[in-house]
């Protein structure tokens, strides 16, 4: 095209377009040398912290001097090193973990900590909790002090109450969990009303409420089992479990994976119960119930045969449990922690 069909004020406007253009294009060199200087410190600080210990790196994230993404590469790599002391790569000293403990919950307690820092550290109070519960008989009473004193952080205790797997028997780690979970769980299982609405909470709701189904075997669970049922039930007859349903049983799907090690006769009889429970409900689009079928498929896959005990009589008795049943099956589920235990 030729610029002599241009007015004077076009050619002019033209003009200035381009000087800025050219000023705008060397403007990306500096970003990619930005890049390159902000990789290249990553490779070194990440190699600097492999020849520290697990309780230096963690020592190190516990300065918020630091900035955020070298805080997590820290708290990265302590996952990797108690991962690896976890699948015996490498040795951790005892006495280096009882010094760790008393750090992560203080992390735990840190206000402005990221999402993505957070979940990572769960992990690593998974790998901690694990290595003293099982090994070292260590009750992890502070954890359970955690959950309990937290009373606004509701998304974030419930990660971390999840983030541990294995089953836990002390009444006294138990008992206040469940004192201070209980009546959140209660209030946040009623189904939202009303489609442009955070779901985060409900969803969140039923996970703690399958979590706790898997610590205590009293009258606690006929009402939680109960109000779980009856919620998503709700949620499908208002035509609402689209997208919210299928996260929530994905969520519990995950959460299945991670305990199956040690299921036994009481969770898989609970599990199944509810399951069944839960296909039942009229109306409920396929999208949702493949995810309980795929649950269901990893626990018959995954649980030994030997523990795979249905009611007798009624295959939703666990719904109806007497005193005298539920005290029964709290001592066998006992017997069955202390087993899993001595075996591991």
């Amino acid at each position: 095209m030729s610029l002599y069909d241009y007015t004077k004020d076009q050619c002019r406007f033209l003009s200035t377009l381009m000087i800025k253009i050219e000023g705008e294009i060397p403007a990306i060199k500096p970003l990619d040398d930005l890049k390159s200087r902000r990789e290249e410190f990553d490779c070194g600080w990440n190699d600097h912290l492999k020849n520290l210990s697990s309780l230096e790196v963690l020592r190190i994230f516990t300065s918020t001097e630091l900035e955020d993404r070298s805080r997590e590469i820290a708290i990265r790599r302590l996952s990797v090193l108690l991962s690896d002391h976890t699948s015996e790569k490498v040795p951790i000293d005892i006495a280096e973990m009882r010094q760790i403990q008393p750090l992560l919950i203080s992390c735990l307690k840190e206000e402005g900590i990221s999402d993505s820092m957070f979940k990572v550290l769960g992990e690593v109070v998974n790998h901690v909790t694990y290595e003293m519960m099982v090994y070292h008989d260590d009750k992890c009473y502070e954890l359970s002090g955690y959950i309990t004193g937290c009373k606004i952080e509701f998304e974030r205790v419930v990660y971390v109450f999840q983030c541990v797997r294995m089953p836990l028997s002390d009444d006294n780690f138990v008992n206040p969990v469940l004192e201070n979970l209980l009546p959140m769980i209660r209030t946040r299982l009623d189904p939202p009303r009303e489609f442009f609405v955070d779901h985060i909470c409900w969803v969140l709701a039923f996970m703690s409420a399958f979590l706790i189904e898997n610590l205590d075997y009293t009258e606690i669970v006929v009402e939680i089992a109960h109000k779980m049922i009856n919620s998503v039930r709700k949620l499908v007859e208002r035509g609402m479990e689209v997208g919210i349903l299928k996260r929530t049983f994905t969520d519990v799907e995950t959460i299945v994976k991670k305990q199956l090690e040690w299921y036994r006769e009481l969770e898989y009889n609970f599990l199944k119960g509810l399951l069944w429970r839960l296909y039942a409900i009229k109306g409920m689009k396929w999208e949702s119930k493949i995810v309980l079928w795929k649950i269901n498929v990893i626990v018959e896959k995954g649980v030994d045969n030997m523990h795979k005990e249905l009611p007798e009589e009624d295959e939703f008795d666990w719904l109806n449990l007497t005193d005298d049943v539920t005290m029964t099956s709290k001592k066998k589920r006992r017997k069955n922690c202390q087993r899993l235990s001595l075996i591991g």
